[in-house]
């Protein structure tokens, strides 16, 4: 299947699909998002990727895991025990966030594997660009910010 896919790609296919001839199994993943219609059911509460997973390229999960347990738990303490009343807040707090995370995630996520040539050259030059930290700003700036107060649950 991937000779059939990958034979006239060029570049490194050619040796790496021959070196791939004699290997006896190959490991195929995709590449996915979790978009859940609710975070809670009963007593029970998701959260990090299994959550409102962003991207396995975003390289956020264990950042984010911890916004939401810190949320979540400040909430069950703010209510009092009543877990309807704290997974709403918990949900109401943090579903924007994590909805606007995951459309910057979609958006971005053609530029780490273009599906031409002059996309991989396009992709490569933006990305020598951005080490120059104001075109870094001003190109993407927006995307890498978390604009997101959390509360002081003190």
């Amino acid at each position: 299947m991937l000779t059939n896919v990958f034979a006239d790609v060029g570049w490194e296919c050619p040796a790496i699909l021959d070196a791939l001839q004699g290997v006896a199994e190959v490991y195929f993943d995709r590449v996915s998002q979790i978009r859940m219609p609710a975070w809670t059911k009963g007593r029970v509460a998701l959260l990090g990727d299994a959550a409102a997973c962003v991207s396995l390229l975003a390289g956020e999960g264990t950042g984010l895991a911890m916004t939401e347990a810190y949320v979540l738990a400040g909430e069950l303490g703010r209510c009092g025990g009543d877990t309807a009343a704290a997974f709403a807040r918990y949900e109401a707090l943090l579903r924007p966030f994590l909805a606007a995370k995951q459309a910057t995630a979609v958006r971005l996520a053609s530029s780490f594997a273009p599906r031409t040539a002059i996309g991989v050259r396009v992709r490569d030059a933006l990305t020598r660009l951005l080490r120059i930290p104001a075109v870094a700003d001003y190109l993407i700036g927006r995307d890498l910010r978390d604009d997101i107060v959390l509360p002081d649950y003190d």
